[in-house]
C-alpha cells in the first residue's frame, strides 16, 4: 500500500528536482566519494554491483554512474514520479552511462532483489521517512555480498528548528491555520550519531564508521515561499480558500524579510555512515517471488 509521502512524492516529483534535490545534491556527491574510497574486495575486472537506495530523482545514482565507468547500477524507489524524472533526467548521462543503470519501483522494506545480490549499497536523507528503519537496514544487509559496503547520509534532529520553518509554523498561526496533524508512521531523524551507528550494528554490519557532517544551503525568501506552496506543503495549502492561503502567505512573508542572510541558509546537522558485512559465507542466494517482475 503506498504511503502518503510517497503518494506526495509522485505528485510532487518535478518541484523536488527543482527545488530540494539541489540542496541534498552536494551531500551525494560526498557520498559516492567516501564510498569509492572503499574497496568491496572484487576480483580484478569483476564489475561492481550498485545500489541506490531510493535514488529519487538520480543525483547520487548519476554521480556513481559517471565516476565509476563498468559498474552495474540499481536505482530503486517506492515513487513512480520520482523514477519517471530520474529516466528523464539520465538523458544527461552518456550512451554508455545510462546502459548500465536499472530502475525498480519497490518498497524500501521489502526489496525485490536477490540475497547476496550487490557490492555497495548507498542511501540518501532517506530513512527519516521509512516507517520501519531497522527492516530497511536489515534488507540492506540481506541483499550485500559478503565483504559488501553501505554508505548512509541521514539527518540528525536538531535542537534549533531551521529559522524559516519556524516562521513558516509562526505565519500559520497567525493566520489561524491549523496544520493537521499527520498519522502517518515515520521513523524520523536520528537522535545522536552514536544511535545511527547502532542501528547499524544491530542490523548485523561491523566497521560502522560514523562522521558528523553538514549541508548549508541558502534559500531565497521567494523559492523558499515556492518550495513549500507547490511541493513540501502541497496539500496544506491546497486546502486554504484563498482569504485563507492570503493571510498565511502575507504573514510568512513578513516574517522571513525580517531574517537575516545568515538565517536564510539551511544548516542541518547530519551523519555520514560506512559499514560492512562480515566476509562470512553465505547459502545460495534466493529470490523473493516476484523478483525482477517490477524492474526496468
Amino acid at each position: 500500500m503506498k504511503t502518503a509521502w510517497v503518494d506526495r512524492l509522485d505528485r510532487t516529483a518535478e518541484g523536488y528536482l527543482r527545488w530540494w534535490a539541489p540542496v541534498l545534491a552536494p551531500a551525494s556527491v560526498r557520498l559516492v566519494d567516501r564510498l569509492g574510497r572503499l574497496d568491496p574486495g572484487l576480483p580484478d575486472g569483476q564489475p561492481r554491483d550498485v545500489i541506490d537506495v531510493g535514488c529519487g530523482t538520480g543525483s547520487g545514482l548519476f554521480e556513481a554512474a559517471r565516476r565509476w565507468p563498468g559498474t552495474r547500477l540499481t536505482g530503486l524507489d517506492a515513487s513512480v514520479g520520482m523514477l519517471d524524472v530520474a529516466r528523464r533526467e539520465q538523458d544527461l548521462l552518456s550512451e554508455s552511462a545510462r546502459a548500465r543503470i536499472t530502475y525498480v519501483e519497490a518498497d524500501a522494506s521489502a526489496m525485490p532483489v536477490p540475497d547476496s545480490s550487490f557490492d555497495l549499497a548507498m542511501t540518501c536523507f532517506v530513512l527519516q521517512q521509512v516507517p520501519d528503519r531497522p527492516a530497511v537496514l536489515r534488507e540492506i544487509h540481506r541483499f550485500l555480498r559478503p565483504g559488501g559496503i553501505v554508505a548512509i547520509y541521514g539527518f540528525i534532529r536538531q535542537k534549533v528548528p531551521y529559522a524559516p520553518e519556524f516562521e513558516l509554523e509562526q505565519a500559520l498561526k497567525e493566520a489561524g491555520v491549523v496544520r493537521p496533524v499527520s498519522k502517518e508512521v515515520v521513523a524520523g531523524h536520528y537522535r545522536t550519531i552514536r544511535s545511527a551507528a547502532d542501528e547499524l550494528r544491530s542490523a548485523g554490519f561491523r566497521r560502522v564508521a560514523p562522521r558528523a557532517d553538514a549541508l548549508a544551503s541558502p534559500w531565497q525568501i521567494e523559492d523558499f515561499i515556492e518550495y513549500r506552496t507547490s511541493t513540501r506543503d502541497l496539500d496544506l495549502f491546497a486546502s486554504l480558500d484563498e482569504p485563507a492561503r492570503r493571510r498565511v502567505l502575507e504573514a510568512l512573508r513578513r516574517r522571513l524579510n525580517a531574517l537575516t542572510p545568515d538565517q536564510l541558509v539551511y544548516r542541518p546537522p547530519i551523519v555520514s555512515i560506512v559499514a560492512r558485512k562480515d566476509r562470512v559465507g553465505l547459502g545460495r542466494p534466493t529470490r523473493r517471488p516476484g523478483d525482477g517482475a517490477r524492474a526496468g
